[in-house]
């Protein structure tokens, strides 16, 4: 087959399609990975064959962060010929084969991309967005909600639609010459197919989701075998004890000095040592006491196996990464999904209460060692987690029959 993936955004969601697009290669398939220009290098260092997309609004995004909110605003009234651009990249793909299409949401893109091709598609999701049930209310919700309005909160994500839909209508006509109506990507999931890929010990199905919604286990790429610690890291791992994560990925809480204080502090407090990963700002490097190493980033399925707490965002990304190390976690989520799973996280035994409001070197000291004691089952939870395989099950889902039902 020639599966066509489409994914935008950050890193966190790029890397699970990668790993899908391994799974596709290894089985035989010949797949086509499109994301934003600045991946390019980790798909070559896959063998995965890749189309770069315009990463503008990423780079505007890294602009704005943490600028205030006459610079958000500036942003947002750049975004929509920044979304064209990215949509006229997406449409020049119409020239190439597909059997499949799947896609993130974010892309926009991709099921009007099918509809061109006439061919299936497949939202990958990595969290729940479009299905709804009334088991628990939308996870991108911002307050919470009595229990007999969690479905009808699901139109939630309809609503962020709302901004881009001209453009869009725009572009279906324009740049792929289709009729020029607009529906609800919630309505065209429902209508094509869904994978979900996140593990089931982490959230189950709902009952009142279809049997193809179940889903597939995380769609999680192997620890680089040759992957070559720079000589810092590994030197201060190999100096001590395991030491706490911190990373907050491309999460962002405006004063990344306070938080890298704060964060510097409950270290001190705790006695123990640290790593700090500054991943996209949220925290600043600076002089740091002994027992403190900072860097950039290294690959999670690496790194978080020889921690002893993972302190983060709960970014689904970090999460899948964190459970399959078997890690104990302090999630201090910062928006969208991230309250959703550090809820989830502390259901399953594996994270303390999720640490909301303001962040003091008390609190987050405590939580740690808190954490520290959900080792065992943290572990116990890896192991059931690590014998799944979700993207083997996301390639036979994309290769069955009609390419949307298992």
């Amino acid at each position: 087959m020639r599966p066509l993936l489409i994914t935008v955004g950050s890193r966190g969601d790029v890397q699970p399609y990668l790993a899908l697009a391994r799974g596709l290669l290894a089985a035989g398939h010949r797949p086509l990975l499109a994301a934003p220009r600045r991946f390019a290098p980790l798909a070559a260092a896959d063998g995965v064959e890749f189309a770069p997309l315009n990463d503008e609004m990423l780079a505007l995004r890294d602009k704005a962060q943490g600028q205030g909110v006459r610079a958000a605003i500036t942003a947002a009234r750049s975004v929509k010929p920044l979304l064209r651009r990215l949509l006229d990249d997406q449409a020049a793909l119409t020239a190439c084969q597909a059997d499949v299409v799947v896609y993130h949401p974010k892309s926009l893109g991709g099921p009007h991309l099918a509809e061109k091709l006439g061919v299936p598609a497949l939202a990958g999701l990595l969290l729940p967005l479009y299905l709804p049930t009334a088991a628990f209310p939308s996870p991108i919700l911002p307050v919470r909600v009595p229990r007999a309005l969690n479905r009808a909160s699901w139109r939630v994500s309809s609503a962020v639609e709302a901004p881009y839909r001209g453009t869009v209508r725009d572009w279906r006509a324009g740049a792929l010459g289709l009729p020029g109506t607009f529906r609800p990507v919630a309505d065209l999931v429902e209508e094509g197919g869904v994978l979900h890929a996140w593990s089931p010990h982490l959230l189950l199905a709902p009952a009142d989701w279809p049997a193809h919604a179940h889903p597939t286990g995380f769609w999680a790429t192997p620890a680089p075998g040759d992957w070559t610690p720079p000589e810092p890291l590994a030197r201060f791992l190999d100096a001590g004890d395991p030491p706490i994560y911190v990373g907050f990925g491309s999460s962002h809480s405006g004063a990344p000095e306070a938080l890298t204080a704060t964060v510097l502090e409950a270290v001190r407090m705790t006695g123990r040592r640290a790593i700090l990963a500054t991943g996209w700002g949220a925290l600043r490097a600076g002089s740091e006491p002994d027992g403190v190493l900072v860097i950039e980033e290294a690959p999670h399925e690496w790194l978080l196996p020889r921690m002893a707490v993972a302190v983060h965002h709960g970014g689904i990304g970090t999460v899948a990464a964190a459970l399959r190390a078997g890690v104990p976690q302090v999630v201090r989520p910062f928006l969208g999904d991230q309250p959703f799973w550090a809820e989830r996280l502390h259901r399953l035994g594996v994270a303390i209460v999720p640490v909301g409001g303001r962040l003091s070197p008390g609190r987050l000291a405590a939580a740690i060692e808190a954490a520290a004691t959900l080792t065992r089952a943290a572990q116990a939870v890896a192991a059931e987690v690590r014998a799944e395989d979700g993207v083997v099950a996301a390639v036979a889902r994309i290769t069955s029959t009609d390419g949307t039902r298992p």
